[in-house]
Formats: C-alpha cells, sequence, structure tokens
C-alpha cells in the first residue's frame, strides 16, 4: 500500500470517528421536555436562601473535593478538606449562576458514560434540610453548542445547560476560602496593643463617654502605654483600616505549621485588636519576608494558619510611641479665641476683638491689627506639632529654658481659663516649648517664632493712613530739586508753587488716593541707624493737609535693597517701614505732572 492510499484510509477513518462522536450519540433534539428553557431554579424547586451545604467531588484526582457549610451566623465555611471561612459573595454566586441556568433540552439515553457523565466530571450536592442532599447534580462533557451534559442524580433523563458549570465548579479550596485576615467592625475596635521589636510595647484605647454607645462616641484615642497621653487618632484609626483591609494573598500553611520558616518564632510586630461588643480578641504576628518579592508571611494564631500578604502592611504596622502619640502642644479653640497675649519680659502686647470683631492692638498703644497676622499666628499655634517629645514628667524646666520662658502667650476664649504656651531656649533648630497647665516638654520648629516673636511691628495693621481725600486742602510735594505746592480751591486744584495755575484734578485725586491707600510691606521692629535709613536727607517728603488742619507726612529715606525704600511719618520718628520701590517712583510728580496747561510765559 502506497502512501497516498494509506492517508486517504486515515483521513476517512477519522472522519468516520468524528461522525460517530457527533451524531452518534442520540441528539439533543431526540425528545423535548415541559422542563425546556426553565430556570433550575424552577425546574427542581430550589432556593438559594434555603441550600445550607455543598459538597464538590471531581473525577480529576488533582482536584481536592470540598464540603462547604452555614455555621450558626448563616455564613458560609469551608468544612473539608480544611476548616476556614469561605468567601460568601463567590459562593452565592456560583449557587445563583447555576440555579439560574435555563434547561436548554432535555433527553433520554442508555450509555451515561458516553456523555461524561459515569463517573461525572463533576458532583454537585445540595443539602437544605435534613441529613441527606436535597438535590445531586451530575456535570459531564461539553457539546460543540457550548453547552454541557447535565443529569439530576435521581433521574433518568438527561440535560443541556450553559457549559460555564464546569468552571463554576472547578475550584480549589483556596479559590473559595475568604481572603479577609480580619474580621471585624472598624467602628467597634476600642483597644490595640501593638508590640514592635525594640520598642516598648504600646496601647491604646478609645475614648467613650460614660452612658454613650460606642456607635455613637467621637473617634477619640488615647495611649495608656507606655505613657499615659493623647494619641494621635488618625494615626490609630489608620493601623485599624490597614488591618480590616487586609487580604491573604497566598494561603501558605493551615493547621500545624513550624514558625521558625517564617519568622514567627519571635515576630517582628505583633498587634491585637478587641472590640466593645465581646471580649473576643484578635492577635496578628508579623514574620518574615516571603520568597516572593513585595510580600511578607503573617499568622493568625487563633486560626492556626500562615498567610502570605503585601508587604506594605509591616510599613503601616512598624509604628513608634512618636507615632502615635498626638503631636498637638497646646489645645484651645483658635475659632472663638477673642483675645491673647504675648510677653516677653517686661513688654507686653495685648491684641482682642472690638464690638465689631475685628482684632486691635489694645497694649502697649491702640492700634488696628493686621487681621491676616492675626489669623496666621492664631493658626499657626493652633497646628504647632512637636517634633520630639523631651520629658513627659520633668523635675526641672532650667535645662530647656522654660522656667523663666522668653516668651509667654496666652489664649483666651470666654468662659474658660487661659491657655498659656511656654517658650524656652533654642536647640539647634528647634526650641523647646510646654503647656503652662501641662507637665511634657516638647521640641518644635524655630519658625515658631516668626509668629510669637513678631512684635507690635509684625501685628499692626499695614496701612498707615487713613482719612478722606475729599478732606485734603494742601499738598507738598519735595524731592530731588522738585519742591512744589497744591492748594484746593472749592473742588478744584491748583498749582502755587513754583508756578501758579490749574492742577490736573484727576492727577492730584490718584496722588491722594494712593497715599491714603498706602500699605506698607513690612514695620520694622528696630528701626536702623540714620546713616542707614537716610531721613538726615530724604529722597521724597510728601506732606498732606487736611480742612480740619491736620497733617500727615511721609518721609522716604534711602533704598533698603533692590525693591525698598526706607519710609516713617514725621509724627511717628521711630516707625520705620519698608516701601516698594515702585511706591516711591509713583510718588516722584513734577511740575509737568500736574499742571493743566504748559506754561508758554516761560
Amino acid at each position: 500500500m502506497n502512501f497516498k492510499t494509506t492517508l486517504i484510509i486515515l483521513v476517512i477513518f477519522i472522519l468516520l470517528g468524528g461522525a460517530y462522536f457527533f451524531f452518534g450519540r442520540p441528539s439533543p433534539d431526540a425528545e423535548q421536555s415541559k422542563a425546556e428553557m426553565q430556570t433550575i431554579r424552577e425546574v427542581y424547586t430550589l432556593n438559594k436562601d434555603t441550600i445550607r451545604q455543598i459538597r464538590v467531588s471531581f473525577k480529576d484526582e488533582s482536584y481536592q473535593s470540598l464540603t462547604l457549610a452555614k455555621n450558626t451566623d448563616s455564613a458560609w465555611q469551608l468544612t473539608a478538606p480544611l476548616v476556614a471561612d469561605a468567601d460568601a459573595p463567590k459562593i452565592d454566586g456560583i449557587l445563583q449562576d447555576l440555579l439560574e441556568k435555563k434547561v436548554k433540552q432535555t433527553l433520554e439515553v442508555e450509555d451515561l458514560g458516553q456523555y461524561g457523565l459515569r463517573p461525572p466530571n463533576i458532583q454537585v450536592e445540595l443539602w437544605t434540610v435534613g441529613e441527606s442532599p436535597a438535590k445531586t447534580f451530575l456535570i459531564g462533557d461539553k457539546t460543540v453548542n457550548y453547552s454541557v451534559y447535565t443529569k439530576e442524580q435521581s433521574e433518568s433523563h438527561i440535560f443541556l445547560i450553559e457549559s460555564s458549570a464546569l468552571d463554576d465548579f472547578t475550584k480549589s479550596p483556596s479559590d473559595l476560602r475568604d481572603r479577609s485576615v480580619f474580621k471585624f467592625s472598624p467602628a467597634e475596635v476600642t483597644t490595640i496593643r501593638l508590640q514592635v521589636v525594640g520598642q516598648p510595647e504600646i496601647l491604646c484605647e478609645k475614648q467613650i463617654p460614660l452612658n454613650t454607645d460606642i456607635t455613637e462616641a467621637t473617634n477619640e484615642w488615647k495611649m495608656t502605654q507606655p505613657v499615659e497621653t493623647k494619641a494621635n487618632t488618625r494615626a490609630v484609626e489608620d493601623i485599624v483600616s490597614a488591618l480590616d483591609g487586609l487580604k491573604a494573598v497566598v494561603f501558605e500553611a493551615d493547621g500545624d505549621y513550624k514558625p521558625a520558616s517564617y519568622g514567627l518564632v519571635q515576630p517582628r510586630i505583633t498587634v491585637t485588636l478587641q472590640e466593645s461588643a465581646s471580649d473576643r480578641i484578635q492577635k496578628l504576628r508579623i514574620g518574615s519576608d516571603a520568597e516572593t518579592p513585595g510580600r511578607i508571611y503573617v499568622a493568625r494564631p487563633e486560626h492556626h494558619a500562615v498567610y502570605a500578604v503585601n508587604r506594605e502592611i509591616y510599613t503601616k504596622l512598624n509604628r513608634t510611641v512618636f507615632d502615635l502619640r498626638d503631636k498637638r502642644v497646646i489645645d484651645f479653640q483658635r475659632t472663638s479665641t477673642h483675645q491673647f497675649t504675648l510677653r516677653q519680659g517686661d513688654n507686653e502686647i495685648v491684641c482682642q476683638k472690638n464690638a465689631n470683631g475685628d482684632w486691635e492692638i489694645t497694649a502697649p498703644l491702640k492700634l488696628k491689627a493686621d487681621e491676616k497676622a492675626v489669623d496666621d499666628l492664631l493658626f499657626g499655634v493652633d497646628a504647632l506639632r512637636a517634633v520630639a517629645f523631651v520629658d513627659d514628667r520633668p523635675r526641672h524646666l532650667q535645662p530647656y529654658g522654660l522656667d523663666s520662658p522668653s516668651i509667654e502667650a496666652s489664649f483666651m476664649t470666654p468662659g474658660t481659663e487661659p491657655t498659656v504656651l511656654l517658650v524656652g531656649r533654642m536647640k539647634g533648630d528647634n526650641i523647646y516649648v510646654k503647656a503652662q497647665n501641662a507637665e511634657p516638654v516638647f521640641l518644635v520648629k524655630k519658625t515658631l517664632l516668626n509668629l510669637v516673636d513678631t512684635g507690635v511691628a509684625g501685628l499692626r495693621h499695614k496701612q498707615i493712613l487713613d482719612f478722606d481725600s475729599d478732606d485734603a486742602t494742601r499738598i507738598v510735594l519735595k524731592h530731588g530739586a522738585v519742591n512744589l505746592t497744591c492748594q484746593k480751591q472749592g473742588v478744584n486744584w491748583r498749582l502755587t508753587r513754583p508756578v501758579q495755575e490749574q492742577a490736573k484734578n484727576g492727577v492730584v485725586r490718584s496722588l491722594l488716593l494712593s497715599v491714603n491707600q498706602l500699605t506698607v510691606e513690612a514695620f520694622l521692629e528696630v528701626p536702623p541707624p540714620i546713616a542707614t535709613t537716610g531721613f538726615d536727607a530724604q529722597e521724597i517728603q510728601l506732606a498732606i493737609t487736611l480742612k480740619d488742619r491736620t497733617e500727615h507726612q511721609l518721609e522716604i529715606g534711602k533704598p533698603a535693597d533692590d525693591t525698598h525704600y526706607y519710609g516713617r511719618l514725621r509724627h511717628a520718628p521711630d516707625t520705620v517701614f519698608l516701601l516698594k520701590k515702585e511706591v516711591a517712583a509713583n510718588l516722584k510728580k513734577t511740575v509737568d505732572d500736574l499742571r493743566a496747561m504748559p506754561d508758554t510765559n516761560g
């Protein structure tokens, strides 16, 4: 027989074999049933919620048979081949999918083996009540139309359903396990105990007022070990949240295991949770890094199991006492504060709100306060956070300069005792502070001094003149060789020196408005020497006389830097401020700038 003949015979044999496979078995269309196109739920009167146990067995021995059952709380659990919490949504989804599959076609057959039903590829037993399964479904081979042969064990006929049933039930125990490492209600957690190797044990407890339900209590935490103090609520809640969301990536070991293999003989971190509703204590131990990068071994001792989880949980739990302590230095109601006092030795600055709710400096002199500067001070002190906890119960304050503080800042709200911040000496880039009515000494950033050590100069309002421009009657302006005077006559302005003619009303009014609204960049707490400021030979002098004969005289000296000039008011020569360079340039008006008509007569 030649090769060509052999090939033809082989092709014919394959075609005959395929024809037998597809057509030799009885056709699904051979017999119809009243059950066709109804769901399994309808045909067999099964309700997902009444199913309390499932057993799945496989012909393929590489898959473990498994059993799932609802516990007394109606939660799904794996009971074989191991005991563990099951992924309830996944189990409900598989059941729902099975029961809602439509019976496409039914047929009577004699040889179940032809359809992969003796033995079945998968056997699914469902319990509702009693000791025996209510229904047992056998799942066989797939067909050419994306269906699978199925049979209820007690019936003689078989039927077709969607082939996805094979994939739904071809699961390992790990596929169906609940991957949540913890099960608790975050709002119910009242105690957290954290032990990090090399660190003191930390115990934090939620503060629940008497006769208050835990669900109504605010999330305020207190540290009771190793020091009794207010806890950093956000940091504690972050730990609770991290544990609540912790998921197993791999189930490494169940039952008896060797702790040394997972770094659990001496765990790097141990965290313990307790909920208010019960005395149940849940514990987690963190061991060594897993072989897979980015994962770490953890164990729940009460579960007798080891999990590999994402390594970020180690970072979230690797906290020190400093991390979990409340770092706020003083506690006062910033928005309710109506007065504050800053004391430096014998000097005292008092600021308070007036009847209109505006801030004023009332001592050592009465001045309008800069609202932004006051807000910055109050907010900055309210937000003051420790960079280090120095001593919780100091025997002496002298080492920190707090026995005789350099600054005392007192903040008052109606009906309460003042909250007082004591500022001590510097240590590098930080400064020692403490609250007067509390023991702990803290280190904070020295930028605190930018808030509380500004003096009157830093707190006063930056507008230097406040008058009605319409009240001005006379202007005298001198700079360089320019010496001019403008006099108001009726509603118009007139140049009277060095020429006598009408002035441009708009230019004069603009000059008055710019001076009246003039704000300085900063007041200088200590005036520089006159040789530095240049007030002995001013660059600009501007005098404005009002109709009540009040005179405001602005003096501008030398440039202070590339962008500022020194300035002062003549009646307050010791109060020196900085003006923008553009302000000085704008004031240097000339006769030509102000005259209404050019002087054609020379």
